[in-house]
């Protein structure tokens, strides 16, 4: 792990992957407060600009 001022331009940092499941999704809108429905309606995220939901930024 690197601190913010090692970093470089270009750096590649490598992480485990992990799939993020329905369960992840509604525990984060919990949490944070965020149920906007491109994140947790899939009818009204279909009609969006990636056509499914999509999970939270961080």
């Amino acid at each position: 792990m690197k601190y913010f001022e090692e970093i470089q331009v270009g750096d590649v940092e490598v992480t485990r992957a992990r799939t993020i499941t329905e369960a992840d999704i509604v525990n984060f809108a919990a949490f944070s407060g965020d149920w906007y429905p491109l994140h947790t309606d899939v009818e009204y995220a279909k009609k969006g600009p990636f056509g499914e939901r999509i999970a939270h930024g961080m």
